[in-house]
């Protein structure tokens, strides 16, 4: 592909994960997608992705059941609007994934559905055990290939580019070159930002890329303090956290602390099948009690079916010279998901006139203060369709010269940036992570107050804007943390440790005043704003309180 004279398409996607590659999908018959990909096109968190798809699939199950099951797990927060569209078109995306020719696993001639944390029914589809993502993400691409979609590697996304406050492009680096992509419309398939946490189970490329591109361009962000923490992570004694699958809990596995004791039953009625915020701090509870760790106890469940259900995870333990058919799994919480983001409304339309964003990135409404165990894949696939269906409609562009205002970082600046890196995430585990503290966050604020200026500048090094990029995302989230005095879902204050009614209807949102990136001496400092109603939607670059659809 030739890109000196500019990526020139109808729809530019950024970001190959699930909601990416099946938006791009959807879009492909309508015109020329490209899709950049940050690093290769396996590299981002679906590959990585467990446990499997929620939808209401069974005789025994239902959408009302799903609604009710995700509005309770994420703390009765949600926007149910959203909620009722993901749980009642989950089946008919499933369906789309069966005609593309998805295998989900199946048990003596019907597909086999699990049961996972929180979940009232068995309704998680699941693909090669515990492949799905991986094998989801392989099917997804080879269709997105026969599409005709074009896949651009190694492209690191920038910056946005606007035409009169209208999304028109997108600044990508590769190869050590800038290229700019033009479109029609720009969707956002970034993922998360777990990278901004010292341990999580995030690949390397999910630093909040998006949402610092997105809240740069004027579109807002909402509900930051909310990051769900996995609580089953296994933690290898060289080399990255690994994930223990909800669904390891799901088929009967039990945590025992270090004395050979089962514990879950006395902090909740479904005991390890509750809530993941409610598990994850249990654990951490037990650990601090006991002086020691907590482990997965799977022994029970038998030698054959261990291997067989969990392949991924039997082979990976198995590295560190655990057998998971045999031997306890020690496990710890872990930052995991992003449960805030992009504001947008039922068709991932962003504040951005053509912008969307769709996929972790976006902050749908459909997970509340917590997200259900996997109601990731599953918001990707319903809202990428709708913004596929968005999208589509929007007229081609008339020309217009985009603004590219950028400040290039001297030595000095570089060298600041390049040192606040691994200590940035150190502070956010110690003091943003699964219990808040006033002192802690107040100590956080004041950290990266003095490291803000950096966030001012454009760098030569993709690592370096990186850093810039989770600087930003990590201060709003921290002021978020620090406005909402009370603990609902995944987010927990040790000096609020009860839910405040006053807070049931509050969401708390970040937006620049200016969408063009200011000279660091004039950068402000993000300020929250504080919003009422269920939730509130664009329409035509304005927000309207939709409360009175609930």
């Amino acid at each position: 592909m030739h890109l000196e004279e500019g990526l020139m398409a109808d729809y530019v996607i950024i970001g190959s994960g699930v909601a990416g590659l099946y938006t791009a999908i959807c879009l492909a018959k309508h015109g020329r997608v490209a899709v950049l990909s940050k690093q290769d096109l396996t590299s981002g968190n679906t590959w990585f992705a467990q446990g499997g798809i929620a939808a209401a699939f069974s005789e025994e199950d239902s959408p009302a059941l799903h609604f009710e099951d995700t509005w309770k797990a994420g703390g009765c927060f949600g926007w149910r609007s959203a909620i009722q569209v993901m749980v009642e078109e989950a089946p008919a995306r499933i369906q789309d994934l069966l005609r593309m020719g998805v295998k989900f696993d199946c048990r003596n001639g019907r597909i086999d559905l699990g049961q996972e944390g929180a979940h009232s029914r068995k309704r998680i589809l699941h693909i090669g055990g515990d492949a799905t993502g991986k094998e989801l993400l392989g099917a997804l691409l080879h269709r997105a290939r026969e599409a005709g979609v074009i896949f651009v590697e190694n492209a690191f996304a920038e910056r946005l580019l606007l035409v009169e406050d209208r999304c028109r492009g997108v600044v990508f680096v590769k190869d050590g070159r800038g290229y700019c992509a033009y479109a029609r419309a720009v969707i956002l398939a970034t993922g998360g930002c777990g990278q901004i946490f010292k341990c999580t189970t995030n690949a390397p490329a999910a630093t909040g890329d998006g949402l610092a591109m997105a809240f740069q361009a004027g579109a807002v962000l909402r509900d930051l303090e909310f990051f769900q923490f996995h609580p089953t992570v296994f933690f290898p004694p060289q080399g990255k956290p690994f994930l223990i699958s909800e669904a390891v809990r799901g088929e009967g596995a039990r945590l025992v602390n270090r004395h050979g004791e089962y514990f879950m039953e006395q902090i909740h009625p479904r005991a390890e099948l509750g809530p993941r915020d409610i598990v994850a701090r249990a654990i951490l509870a037990e650990q601090q009690k006991t002086g020691g760790p907590v482990y997965l106890d799977m022994r029970h469940l038998g030698s054959a079916y261990a291997r067989e259900r969990f392949p991924t995870i039997y082979n990976r333990c198995l590295e560190w010279g655990i057998d998971i058919s045999r031997d306890l799994i020690p496990v710890s919480p872990a930052a995991h998901y992003l449960i805030g983001g992009v504001q947008v409304d039922l068709d991932g339309r962003t504040a951005v006139e053509n912008l969307f964003a769709v996929g972790e990135v976006a902050s749908t409404g459909v997970h509340g203060a917590n997200r259900l165990a996997s109601n990731s894949l599953l918001e990707g696939l319903v809202f990428g369709h709708r913004v596929a269906r968005a999208a589509a409609a929007i007229p081609p562009q008339k020309g217009g010269k985009p603004d590219i205002l950028q400040v290039k970082a001297s030595g000095k600046e570089e060298a600041a940036c390049r040192a606040a890196a691994e200590p940035l995430q150190q502070l956010m585990w110690q003091h943003v992570g699964l219990i808040r503290r006033d002192a802690g966050l107040s100590q956080a604020r004041r950290q990266l107050k003095q490291w803000w200026p950096l966030t001012g500048y454009n760098y030569a090094e993709a690592a370096l804007n990186e850093t810039r990029n989770m600087l930003i995302v990590a201060a709003m989230m921290v002021e978020a943390a620090a406005a909402r005095r009370e603990s609902r879902g995944c987010h927990y204050r040790h000096e609020y440790p009860d839910q405040d009614p006053g807070w049931a209807m509050k969401h708390i949102r970040f937006q620049k005043s200016s969408p063009l990136p200011a000279r660091p001496e004039s950068m402000d400092y993000p300020e929250p704003h504080f919003c009422s109603g269920t939730q509130h939607i664009m329409m035509g670059g304005e927000f309207h309180d939709s409360s009175a659809d609930d």
